[in-house]
């Protein structure tokens, strides 16, 4: 708990106050894990929704914007795996960690990129490791940028925000995780530099994607929201072998 306050701290001179969110409609659970988790992080501002629908309207609506959520799996036939497919296809990557009486829907958890799967009763000691993770991704995340200059006006874009980028003859076009695009006249390889030691990864002659993004691995395309990317057979085995690397160090490191 020490570190983790510690952590806190130190994160607060450089980001606003980390933001959980918690949904599970089994009431007194949902009450355990917001004083265990008040009590890890006591600076952190905690939201308590009482169904699935009301997190994805908060989400829609865009109330707050989560840095971590909590979702009860009990009793409800697997139907928050939807609600986790539902955020993704609707540009929301959020980490989400799942919570459930046992292992049953573990695979299927996975399955939709989740961030971690927890059985209860919770302890506090597995919360605190969960945290730890989330707050040293924040840390090291924290900041990271695409820089460029287009006419007249410089742009800032946050590595959080990029969802893709594609370029076509001398223009790219940077596709975020609202929908938006923005294009400037450069080729994909001018950012390269930029791009370097993230979660970005080359699959296409015209393609880079945010594997922080993707939503599902086909045999030859990636999945980043409702957009597939094709995967060339340049960059085919490479790109798998990275990507597969990427989902093994997440689970290794939750």
């Amino acid at each position: 708990m020490l570190n983790i306050r510690k952590s806190m701290m130190e994160e607060n001179t450089a980001m606003a106050v980390m933001t959980i969110a918690i949904c599970d409609e089994i009431r007194k659970d949902a009450q355990r894990l917001y004083r265990q988790l008040s009590t890890l992080v006591p600076d952190a501002e905690l939201l308590l929704y009482r169904t699935r629908e009301s997190l994805l309207k908060g989400l829609a609506e865009g109330h707050k914007i989560c840095d971590l959520i909590f979702l009860g799996l009990d009793g409800d036939q697997g139907r928050s795996l939807e609600t986790v497919r539902t955020m993704r296809l609707k540009g929301h990557y959020i980490p989400v960690v799942l919570v459930a009486e046992n292992e049953k829907f573990y695979k299927e958890a996975f399955e939709v990129f989740a961030y971690n799967y927890l059985v209860k009763p919770v302890e506090s000691g597995e919360l605190e490791h969960v945290l730890e993770h989330i707050l040293e991704v924040c840390r090291r995340e924290d900041g990271r940028a695409l820089y460029f200059r287009y006419r007249t006006q410089v742009y800032t874009l946050q590595h959080d925000h990029l969802a893709y980028i594609s370029s076509s003859l001398h223009s790219v076009t940077f596709h975020l995780t609202d929908g938006k695009k923005i294009s400037c006249r450069a080729r994909l390889g001018d950012f390269s530099g930029q791009l370097s030691d993230s979660s970005f990864l080359r699959c296409h002659q015209s393609f880079c994607i945010n594997m922080e993004k993707v939503t599902s691995l086909k045999k030859n395309s990636f999945v980043v929201g409702q957009t597939e990317i094709p995967i060339s057979r340049t960059y085919l085995k490479t790109a798998r072998k990275k990507y597969k690397d990427y989902l093994a160090e997440q689970k290794v490191c939750s």
